[in-house]
């Protein structure tokens, strides 16, 4: 008796960090994913090297939605958020009961709230999962999640998580995660500094 395929991989914005993610749900991961990105550039390059078995493209937000269980978000702005979460044919038209949203962008607390109350309302499931890491460990399979929001959809998403990271933690309700990312960033910032002073003096 053959063994079922796994459901496709749902991933929303193929920016930056975006690729590399996706790249490694592939590759890591072992996933077939269904893809958008705002312009058309992005998805084509992934089909190209993924290949057709691998990657479907996908015409609107909501058509990832539909087609996929759990899908990733990783969009560059709050203000790209809210389009492509908001927008006709956007993530929440494709939000029905069932229906997860695991959402990696780097976002205000209160912006991260607001998703996920939305995709809530509609009847879907909602993790924060903001990252530390850039570019280079995105697309090395190295990134850190930080989660909030419903613990089950993390357990759930696990591995696909650790196919993207090489950690994960759940910090409890949504924004949790996203302030643990704001003090992260700050650390980080502040290390700097110190850096920069140690070596040129201011």
């Amino acid at each position: 008796m053959s063994a079922v395929a796994p459901e496709p991989i749902g991933f929303i914005g193929l920016g930056i960090m975006g690729d590399g993610m996706a790249r490694q749900l592939i590759g890591t991961g072992k996933r077939k994913l269904v893809i958008w990105n705002r312009t058309p550039a992005k998805p084509e390059k992934l089909l190209m090297d993924a290949g057709a078995d691998h990657i479907t493209v996908a015409e609107t937000p909501a058509e990832v939605i539909a087609a996929c269980e759990i899908t990733y978000v990783m969009l560059s702005t709050p203000e790209a958020c809210k389009e492509v979460y908001e927008m006709e044919g956007g993530i929440l038209d494709g939000v029905v009961a069932g229906k997860c949203v695991v959402d990696c962008a780097t976002l205000a607390v209160e912006d991260m709230q607001r998703l996920s109350t939305q995709v809530i309302a509609k009847g879907g499931q909602f993790l924060e999962a903001p990252v530390s890491g850039s570019k280079g460990p995105a697309a090395q399979g190295q990134l850190i999640f930080l989660c909030g929001g419903d613990e089950a959809l993390y357990a759930k998403c696990a591995k696909e998580l650790d196919a993207m990271g090489k950690a994960k933690f759940f910090f409890g309700a949504v924004g949790a995660g996203t302030r643990m990312k704001l003090c992260v960033n700050m650390v980080r910032g502040g290390l700097s500094r110190l850096a920069r002073i140690a070596t040129y003096g201011h």
